[in-house]
């Protein structure tokens, strides 16, 4: 502890060069985070809709098939089943927007007893179930949109051939880590347009996405989903039911071949910053090499003056370190991140757990940039460094 003072003061002897060192490990850090949480939260979040006993049936050829609507009753009458409601994508755009937010077709009466975390005022709800043509929205597509309760909502056919007309009958709230930038609608109303184009024939009605139910407790999913898969064996649509987290974690596993591109950059880029810190260090102690002679001179011994410089570097890329990681994350928490990303993160935050290793990171590049200049002062001998001059 008594060399922290010599440590924090030599770090400070070239201050812009210091700066510098720790403006590019912040920032090389900060982006990092950006691109770690990203991914982090996909797989974070999924791991947390394991509490909630939620299943997910889907056509067994993925999302290119559908499952009949009727199955929706079928699959809440299963034992252990408190409520099922089906999920179907419209994808409309509002306006002249070229990103949608996330619209789909529900169950009005049941759809906030299956995802039960999320909270909407009763007036709120009734007037949501008795509206065909109503919808709710989460509390922060309205705040970024500047909606209220009242307002219409045209929707345009992108996916499907005709408009949808809704009124805003409630808006929902929920945990920070939840979709709160999603539209709802009645299934019913998706279902009377997919007719009306069909003229007549129901092609394409009568289907849901996928269809999402709650179960009673944890213990008995394994079991319902094995049977739901068996129900539908040996019809034209097999269903592959899944829990919600499994269900969830599918969506981590389609970006893996993206997360490993992701990474071997980032590697990249942190290797670069460890060849710019060291030679950042190398030049600090090029400068004072007759300043490690006299210190070897007068009893410091080459363990000593290995650490001391190691210290120092680990310090400096601390301080980066510091800066980027823990700076990333309460700007994250501070400004909602999510609101620019043009509807493709419904939420974004840093994780602690990110932050803190981000921190260990820039310590890590710390002390790898100082090994190098610090071996090589801890192996000159007193009358070497004495001769050189600078």
């Amino acid at each position: 502890m008594k060399y922290l003072h010599y440590i924090y003061r030599n770090a400070r002897r070239n201050p812009v060069r210091s700066l510098l060192t720790i403006a590019s490990t912040a920032v090389t850090l900060f982006l990092m985070m950006i691109l770690v949480s990203f991914f982090t939260i996909n797989s974070e979040v999924a791991k947390g809709l394991g509490e909630y006993n939620r299943i997910v049936a889907m056509n067994s050829q993925g999302f290119a098939g559908q499952v009949p609507i009727s199955r929706v009753r079928e699959i809440a009458e299963n034992e252990g089943v408190i409520a099922a409601t089906p999920f179907s994508w419209y994808g409309g755009k509002y306006g002249e927007e070229q990103m949608p937010f996330a619209q789909f077709g529900v169950d009005p009466e049941t759809i906030f007893k299956i995802y039960d975390e999320l909270t909407i005022p009763a007036d709120q709800l009734k007037a949501f179930c008795e509206d065909k043509a109503g919808c709710v929205i989460g509390s922060k597509l309205a705040e970024d949109r500047g909606w209220k309760v009242g307002d219409p909502l045209p929707l345009t056919g992108d996916i499907y051939q005709f408009d949808l007309n809704l009124t805003i009958r409630g808006i929902y709230d929920g945990p920070h880590d939840r979709d709160r930038r999603m539209c709802m609608f009645h299934w019913s109303y998706l279902d009377e347009g997919l007719k009306r184009i069909s003229k007549g024939e129901g092609a394409g009605s009568g289907n849901a996405g996928v269809i999402v139910a709650k179960c009673k407790d944890s213990g008995r999913m394994a079991s319902l989903c094995r049977k739901i898969d068996a129900d539908y064996l040996n019809t034209d649509k097999p269903t592959r039911t899944q829990t919600e987290e499994a269900f969830g974690a599918m969506f981590s596993e389609m970006m893996r071949d993206l997360q490993w591109l992701i990474a071997a950059i980032g590697m990249a880029v942190l290797v670069s910053l460890i060849f710019v810190a060291g030679n950042a260090m190398a030049m600090a102690l090029r400068e004072r090499t007759t300043e490690v002679a006299i210190l070897k001179a007068i009893g410091f011994n080459r363990s000593l003056v290995l650490n001391l410089v190691l210290a120092e570097a680990v310090l400096v890329a601390g301080i980066g370190g510091l800066i980027g990681s823990f700076g990333c994350k309460l700007l994250c928490d501070v400004v909602d991140v999510s609101r620019y990303s043009a509807g493709t993160l419904p939420f974004f935050f840093v994780p602690w757990k990110t932050a803190l290793s981000g921190l260990l990171v820039s310590l890590l590049i710390g002390l790898l940039s100082g090994i190098i200049p610090a071996v090589t002062a801890a192996r000159r001998s007193v009358i070497q460094g004495l001769r050189k001059v600078v």
